[in-house]
């Protein structure tokens, strides 16, 4: 699959309702300072799309992001 675009949807606490529910879904998990934000960006080829922080572990949310509309 080629990306041709991404978006950030939302960042949630729980799983819940959001836009592009029931789309197929990919999870990227890990621990924290392993480049998870760093493999994003890259597969979508944007610098900014997943934050990174300074902070390890600090993520605490899930964020959702929409690729290809």
């Amino acid at each position: 699959m080629e990306i041709k675009t991404a978006e950030f949807i939302t960042s949630m606490a729980d799983y819940g309702n959001f836009r592009g529910k029931g789309l197929p879904q990919i999870a990227v998990a890990g621990k924290s300072n392993v480049g998870k934000s760093t493999m994003i960006n890259s597969l979508c080829r944007q610098n900014k799309l997943a934050r990174t922080s300074a902070t390890p572990g600090k993520t605490r949310l899930l964020n959702v992001f929409l690729l290809n509309g």
